[in-house]
């Protein structure tokens, strides 16, 4: 509602500022960003990162993006994965394992496209979370 004032109000002071006739203006499209996977996982924007969730049997990992689709260094991050599977739920410690990747073990194989969360804390104590449906 805001935002249409304002291009009301704009559009209002662009026509009386001119005596050529009115002027119409429009909104510029926003603009969208869908990352894509690269490791074959479910990729969501958690914060200042876009984590990419791969589960392979017990072996969960979390790749670190930056919104410009960069690799982000995990080294100094810790996380957590909190997972659902058959209504029960199972939290998988995730620790660096790699440049932008942190891991951990499940007791059990998880399938794939387990509902999960996963929690990481940046070295300087600031955390974001990833939910994956």
């Amino acid at each position: 509602m805001i935002t249409r004032r304002i291009l009301l109000t704009s559009a209002a002071l662009a026509t009386s500022a001119l005596t050529a006739g009115p002027v119409l203006l429009a909104p510029a499209p926003a603009l969208a960003h869908n990352p894509k996977p690269s490791h074959g996982g479910r990729i969501v924007i958690a914060g200042q990162y876009h984590v990419e969730l791969v589960i392979a049997g017990t072996t969960v990992s979390a790749y670190l993006l930056g919104h410009d689709d960069k690799p982000r260094d995990a080294a100094g991050h810790q996380g957590f994965a909190l997972l659902v599977v058959d209504g029960k739920s199972q939290r998988v410690p995730l620790v660096p394992a790699g440049p932008n990747r942190l891991e951990g073990t499940a007791p059990a194989p998880l399938p794939p496209t387990a509902k999960a969360v996963v929690q990481i804390t940046a070295p300087g104590g600031a955390t974001a979370q990833a939910k994956f449906d």
